[in-house]
């Protein structure tokens, strides 16, 4: 097993270790009435990833190249795998996962892309401490096979491909428009393909360990006893007993399966979405004030400073404005202690982004405003 596969592993151990119910949150990934086949795209995908493996080694040739491009850029395709991974990371963190963990920005009605979700995913594997699934992503990972395969801009040519229409590839530190096949991308497909198929055992151990009834403690919101159902078909959902009252008759209330018509809903609960967002934003601030710093990417932490600046609450606001004064600070403090002229120089495109950000955010907040703003004058001029 390959040492993301590991972590892999681990991550889902370590998330139900810390917070059960919110694992089978996650896994049952419910988002309204629905047959188990129409949840989500997490089952087509298992069977659509397995199906094309099966193929590219039965094919030879330029098919085989195909089927290898068609599974390779299926498996970065999938939203719901960023979700779990992303909501497992924030689980094991001590915060709630989320079926909208990837929201777009000021549309919260629509999610991500995949490359934003991916840089996303990659400061939560920090936070989670996964540096080999990290690792995955950085080696594995090249978003100019994934476009030009799907949009038809490659060639195949003596066991190379060849990108079109394209910024070249960072391989190894070399920009290229082409690559050998069989000793530069099979391998990497092998290691997606474990990838993979660890998630998916590991996802459906998980659900099919929960043979009988189990009573956990859970949050939803506040702390209660709930009762996840299970069935020699695996998780069949979970109840909560005695939680609303109907002209004098108490009911019980949670997500689980029908057996009669053959679907998944939710009974007796009210899915206030302004009140989910309220939760989400609160836990995605505190995560960044419990980091000391962010180390990988910092996609996630701007996208939550435009989400911030559209709500135009009083408090996050504060909370937002003292958070880029935070990292700007960090920054610019390895600035001032950077001895390299040349590194010194890199710094201001840096740093300015969150002192600007904070001037504009923030600006009723300062006690010396004049002084802040010298200090963005001065790196402006270095920049």
């Amino acid at each position: 097993m390959t040492k993301s596969s590991k972590e892999l592993k681990t991550l889902f151990a370590e998330a139900k270790s810390r917070s059960e119910f919110d694992v089978v949150l996650t896994i049952l990934n419910y988002r309204g009435i629905s047959s188990s086949n129409l949840n989500s795209n997490l089952l087509e995908w298992f069977e659509a990833i397995t199906f094309y493996y099966r193929l590219f080694n039965e094919l030879e040739g330029k098919e085989k190249v195909r089927m290898a491009l068609q599974l390779y850029s299926t498996f970065f395709e999938n939203s719901d795998f960023y979700n779990i991974v992303g909501s497992l990371c924030r689980i094991k963190l001590g915060y709630k996962g989320s079926s909208y963990l990837f929201w777009k920005t000021k549309k919260y009605e629509r999610l991500l892309g995949i490359g934003e979700k991916q840089e996303f995913l990659l400061e939560l594997l920090v936070d989670a401490e996964k540096p080999a699934l990290i690792d995955f992503y950085e080696k594995n990972h090249f978003k100019e096979i994934r476009n030009t395969f799907f949009h038809s801009a490659y060639s195949i040519e003596d066991g190379e491909y060849v990108v079109h229409d394209s910024e070249p590839m960072n391989i190894d530190g070399i920009l290229k428009n082409s690559f050998d096949i069989e000793e530069f991308f099979y391998p990497k497909l092998e290691e997606v393909f474990h990838l993979f198929q660890t998630f998916k055992d590991t996802y459906w151990e998980t659900f099919n360990s929960y043979q009988k009834d189990n009573v956990v403690v859970g949050s939803f919101p506040n702390t209660c006893e709930v009762t996840i159902l299970g069935s020699s078909e695996g998780l069949k959902g979970f109840r909560i007993e005695n939680t609303v009252n109907f002209y004098g008759k108490r009911h019980d209330s949670g997500i689980w399966y029908d057996e009669k018509y053959k679907f998944w809903a939710a009974h007796n609960i009210n899915m206030y979405f302004d009140r989910i967002k309220d939760i989400e934003i609160d836990e995605q601030l505190q995560r960044f004030e419990n980091k000391d710093d962010i180390t990988k990417n910092n996609t996630d932490f701007f996208n939550l400073i435009d989400k911030l600046t559209e709500r135009n609450n009083t408090s996050e606001i504060a909370r937002a404005t003292q958070l880029l004064l935070k990292f700007g600070d960090k920054r610019k403090a390895k600035m001032d202690a950077e001895e390299n002229p040349y590194k010194k120089r890199s710094f201001p495109k840096i740093i300015l982004p969150y002192y600007r950000k904070a001037l504009i955010m923030g600006r009723a907040l300062f006690k010396d405003i004049e002084a802040f703003k010298k200090t963005i004058e001065d790196l402006e001029a270095q920049a």
